[in-house]
């Protein structure tokens, strides 16, 4: 107590509230400090992300077989005989033997043929739950395979790995994967889009008609341009030849010449799978060849392009046709109009027009017909005779022929 305070004004209530309010700050401003630090505890915690959703598996099917094709199951030892009941899943192996093919269906709509002497491996075919993302993964081991990717609305990807190449294609393409044995691989995208990186880490994007070759080594080649599709014409597709004696007749395959075409492969094959060709022509060249001894049946047929580098394009076709027996009393002769026969020095024009696929003639030596039915053309001529002789024979197997005077011009 001061020594200025007068003793009468002490009073000891007074001492007591004040002692009980310092204690009540303190303690109300520790409830606050404790109810901040609270606060920012649990505000600033974030909720754990929900666990993440798994692909499901999805699998495939075959969709034809064709000659002696076996599957070895994941986890098997043993090759069986792939049948159109089976569902392919993760790391199935499937062998087509040769002359062998197989066409399989991916749940995710992407389509795979197999040809001939081919080993093949899915080692995903997934989709997710939530997003429908498709992943579709396959591995072919030698071989080769052609592919079309499905026309996906909704996010996926492809990709076809060989031991030297991982390529991804992208949706609604089609394409071609060659493997031999040494690993060296070629790609071929006929329409679309791809990429493909090498196992030595090389990067090489794809556009239509556009192919890579990747040596053995893994090193990537320049990238290269593919002779565009011929358009098969005659005969046309889905159509009904009639001979009086198919094996005895002449049945002509004609197609439009491509610009960049070297040569071309022509195959005829009893079946759209072309697993066992009837003909394999390849490095021919000209843009019809003649079909003899053909039995009654139906055939299929297509065409590629091969250029000077030896890069095959996308097949033109297939088409199909089909030979019928007619009686002979039923078979016409075609029309025979020529309009031009004018010798020029040691030229020949001759020009005129008989039936579309008909096959003719001028003293034995070939005229093109085209797929009209017209022709004009300019061969040397040096016989020396004054007159020729025209012949056409229809596609029935009925013939008409003509001898004409030449007419000599300066």
């Amino acid at each position: 107590m001061s020594p200025k305070q007068n003793p009468s004004d002490w009073r000891p209530d007074r001492i007591e509230w004040f002692t009980v309010s310092y204690r009540s700050v303190a303690l109300v401003g520790l409830v606050v400090v404790l109810a901040a630090l609270a606060w920012w505890f649990f505000a600033s915690e974030k909720p754990a992300p929900p666990a993440a959703m798994q692909a499901v598996e999805t699998g495939a099917r075959f969709a034809t077989i064709e000659g002696s094709v076996e599957v070895k199951k994941a986890g098997q030892l043993d090759w069986t005989t792939a049948t159109l009941a089976m569902v392919l899943r993760q790391n199935d192996l499937v062998r087509t033997r040769g002359g062998a093919t197989a066409e399989i269906h991916m749940a995710a709509g992407d389509v795979v043929n197999l040809r001939p002497d081919t080993l093949f491996t899915i080692v995903e075919s997934t989709q997710n739950p939530i997003s429908r993302q498709q992943r579709v993964a396959l591995s072919i081991q030698s071989g080769e395979a052609n592919f079309q990717t499905a026309a996906r609305s909704v996010p996926g990807e492809t990709t076809i790995s060989t031991p030297t190449v991982r390529t991804t294609a992208e949706r609604d393409t089609t394409g071609s994967i060659q493997v031999a044995e040494s690993g060296e691989t070629g790609v071929r995208i006929f329409s679309g889009a791809g990429r493909a990186e090498t196992r030595g880490g090389q990067r090489i994007n794809l556009a239509s008609n556009e192919a890579v070759r990747i040596e053995a080594d893994g090193t990537a080649g320049e990238k290269t341009s593919l002779p565009k599709i011929p358009v098969l014409t005659a005969p046309p597709n889905d159509t009904e030849v009639s001979y009086p004696d198919p094996t005895r007749a002449i049945t002509l395959l004609m197609w439009n010449s491509v610009p960049t075409a070297k040569t071309y492969r022509v195959v005829v094959d009893f079946s759209a799978s072309f697993a066992r060709p009837l003909y394999d022509r390849q490095g021919y060249q000209g843009t019809q060849m003649e079909l003899r001894g053909l039995e009654t049946g139906t055939y299929f047929w297509k065409v590629s392009a091969v250029d000077d580098s030896g890069d095959e394009g996308a097949f033109g076709g297939p088409y199909r046709f089909s030979l019928l027996r007619t009686p002979p009393s039923a078979a016409s002769p075609p029309p025979l109009q020529v309009e031009t026969l004018e010798l020029r020095g040691n030229i020949l024009h001759v020009r005129g027009r008989t039936a579309p696929g008909a096959t003719l003639t001028l003293d034995g030596v070939r005229i093109e017909v085209q797929p009209d039915g017209s022709f004009n053309e300019f061969v040397a001529f040096e016989s020396g005779s004054t007159t020729v002789l025209l012949r056409s024979a229809g596609t029935s197997g009925a013939a008409v022929q003509q001898r004409r005077p030449v007419v000599v011009t300066n």
